[in-house]
């Protein structure tokens, strides 16, 4: 079982919140439709039992890497949030994401929401 990365607190069954990146690229059948979403690789890297928490630890993290939270939905070119340069989101890229889930952690959680924090070009690669 994890604990809180912020309290310590046991996070059992219920939902919590997940800090992690991954490499993905968007795959556009046209500009007007949501894109479809290929993920390469996804890792998690800290666990929270609260939104707070989980929201104190990710502009902590943006503050140690020098990067800026964007949240923003997922569009054809987005602008990298480490150099600002804008970069076409169907190359491979990463992205810092924050997840509400729900279950253990070890054994595949449900989400129930996803928050793309960041996006960084494929130059800034600070996640974990």
């Amino acid at each position: 079982m994890e604990d809180c990365y912020k309290c310590g607190v046991p996070l059992g069954m219920g939902i919590h919140w997940t800090i992690g990146n991954e490499i993905q690229r968007c795959i556009w059948e046209s500009p007007e439709s949501m894109p479809e979403v290929d993920i390469q690789s996804g890792e998690s890297f800290a666990y929270y039992c609260c939104e707070q928490h989980a929201m104190e630890a990710t502009e902590e993290y943006l503050l140690q890497v020098g990067a800026t939270a964007q949240w923003s939905d997922v569009r054809p070119i987005e602008t990298c949030a480490c150099c600002g340069r804008d970069f076409d989101t169907t190359k491979w890229h990463k992205v810092l994401v924050l997840y509400q889930e729900r279950g253990s952690i070890l054994i595949n959680p449900e989400m129930i929401h996803i928050d793309y924090v960041a996006r960084f070009c494929a130059d800034c690669v600070p996640c974990s």
